[in-house]
């Protein structure tokens, strides 16, 4: 039975994902609004963890043992970037740049934590070690309020 379960969660969560790319045809008459209810009602009901993006409009989803980028509010949507490396379930990421560079930080069941370069599609580090499942990865915010302009 909880096998069953598992397939049908992975199949709509993958279908939200599909959502994602095909949705910006179908969005033009909702607004900004609505289209934040969707978001949020996907969140809570397919347990979706997203990430914004907003120098770029991209969305990061993650879900499985990968995380995915999409480019969303544009009438070209379209995936982005795949990363890959973790073996089991993804449970956080977060998004950060340091200087020109852009990272994803993502945390897994795998007992790892892993920063990714966004702009080479490379995994950057690669944190082991950890003695039971990463449920929270956060970038610090200590560069962005001591910066030396």
């Amino acid at each position: 039975m909880g096998n069953f379960v598992s397939k049908k969660v992975q199949a709509a969560q993958q279908a939200a994902v599909h959502f994602i790319l095909t949705y910006p045809s179908e969005r033009i008459n909702l607004f900004e609004e609505e289209i934040k209810v969707i978001t949020k009602y996907w969140i809570r009901t397919l347990n979706i963890k997203l990430g914004w993006i907003q120098d770029f409009d991209k969305l990061v989803v993650n879900y499985a043992s990968t995380v995915f980028m999409f480019d969303t509010f544009r009438s070209s949507s379209k995936l982005i970037n795949t990363f890959t490396g973790h073996t089991d379930i993804v449970w956080s990421i977060d998004y950060s740049t340091f200087g020109d560079c852009q990272f994803i930080c993502s945390g897994s069941a795998d007992k790892t934590v892993r920063v990714w370069d966004v702009d080479n599609n490379k995994q950057f580090q690669s944190f082991n070690g950890h003695s039971d499942d990463v449920y929270c990865v956060k970038f610090s915010s200590y560069h962005y309020h001591h910066r030396q302009d």
